[in-house]
C-alpha cells in the first residue's frame, strides 16, 4: 500500500504468496484453467519445490559451472535434476495448454482494478467460475487524494497517517461483478476466539459461498472451511496430512468438491 504517488515508502504485510501459488498448482491438477492474480515479487507456481524460492540462492544451489567458470556451460547439479526437470515440465505443460495466465500487480489500486476486469470477463463462465481470494489484501489504505506527489521527507518531523478502511469488494464481486460465480474468501486472525465469528460475518455480509479461516500461527498445518447451509453455519477442520508437504492439496480438493456440488445443487444460492 503506497504512501506517495511516486512511491518510495509503502506499508506491507508478512505474506509471500505461497498459499496462492501452491493452490494454483492444485487447481491446475484438478483440471481448472487459472488466472493467477499475484503481487510482483511473490512466490510463483511450480517454484515451491525448488531448493530456494530466492533467485540468487536457487542459482547457487541448483546450477554449477565446471572448471574455472570462464567459457564453461552451466548445468543443473545432479542432486537437483529431478526437481528442476519436474518443475520445467509442469510449467511447459500448462503453457502449451494455455491453462495459466499470470497477472501481476503492485498496488492495492491495481489489484481492485484487475479483480473487477477479471470478474467482468468471467461472467460468461457463469457457475463454472470460482474466485479463490487468497491474496492478503490490506484492510487500510491512504486515499490517492491524500498522498503527496513525491517522497515523504523525514526532515518534516514525525509522520502521522490517517488510514481509511479499504472498501469491501466482496459484496460487489458477488452481487454485481460475477453474480453466478462461486466465491471463496479468506480470513486470517491471530486470536482463535475471533476466527469463526469473523468468517461467519463475511458470509452474512457479503454472500460468499465459503470462507477459509486460518490462524497466523498454524496456517500451514490447519485451516477451517466455514459455510452456511440455510440458517446453519458449518465449520470443517482440515489438518495437513503428515505424508504431504503442503496443506493446500487437501484444501483445494475440498474446495473443488464444494464447487462441483454447487454447480449441480442448490447450495450455491446464498442470498
Amino acid at each position: 500500500m503506497p504512501l506517495e504517488r511516486t512511491c518510495v515508502r509503502f506499508i506491507d504485510n508478512f505474506s509471500g504468496g505461497s498459499r496462492g501459488a501452491l493452490s494454483t498448482e492444485y487447481f491446475l491438477e484438478a483440471g481448472y484453467a487459472v488466472i493467477f492474480l499475484n503481487r510482483k515479487g511473490t512466490i510463483q507456481p511450480f517454484t515451491k519445490g525448488l531448493p530456494s524460492s530466492q533467485l540468487f540462492d536457487c542459482l547457487t544451489e541448483v546450477i554449477e559451472v565446471g572448471g574455472n567458470g570462464v567459457g564453461s556451460i552451466p548445468h543443473v547439479k545432479a542432486e537437483a535434476e529431478a526437481v528442476v526437470s519436474e518443475a520445467v515440465q509442469r510449467v511447459n505443460r500448462v503453457n502449451e495448454q494455455g491453462l495459466l495466465l499470470r497477472v501481476p500487480y503492485t498496488t492495492l489500486f491495481e489489484y481492485i482494478m484487475f479483480l473487477r476486469l477479471i470478474a467482468s470477463c468471467l461472467q460468461l463462465c457463469g457457475r463454472s467460475a470460482i474466485f479463490y481470494l487468497a491474496a492478503a489484501v490490506s484492510d487500510f489504505f491512504l486515499p490517492w487524494s491524500q498522498m503527496v506527489e513525491h517522497k515523504i521527507q523525514s526532515a518534516d518531523g514525525p509522520l502521522h497517517l490517517d488510514l481509511h478502511k479499504v472498501p469491501k469488494m466482496l459484496g460487489l464481486l458477488h452481487k454485481e461483478w460475477a453474480p453466478d460465480a462461486f466465491i471463496v474468501s479468506f480470513k486470517l486472525e491471530t486470536d482463535e476466539r475471533l476466527l469463526t465469528s469473523k468468517a461467519c460475518s463475511s458470509i452474512e455480509s457479503y454472500g460468499v459461498h465459503a470462507v477459509v479461516a486460518n490462524l497466523l500461527q498454524t496456517r500451514k498445518e490447519q485451516v477451517w472451511i466455514v459455510q452456511k447451509h440455510g440458517e446453519v453455519i458449518a465449520v470443517q477442520s482440515i489438518e495437513r496430512d503428515k505424508s504431504e508437504p503442503f496443506i493446500e492439496k487437501q484444501l483445494i480438493c475440498h474446495i473443488v468438491g464444494l464447487h462441483q456440488h454447487a454447480m449441480t445443487g442448490n447450495s450455491h444460492s446464498i442470498q
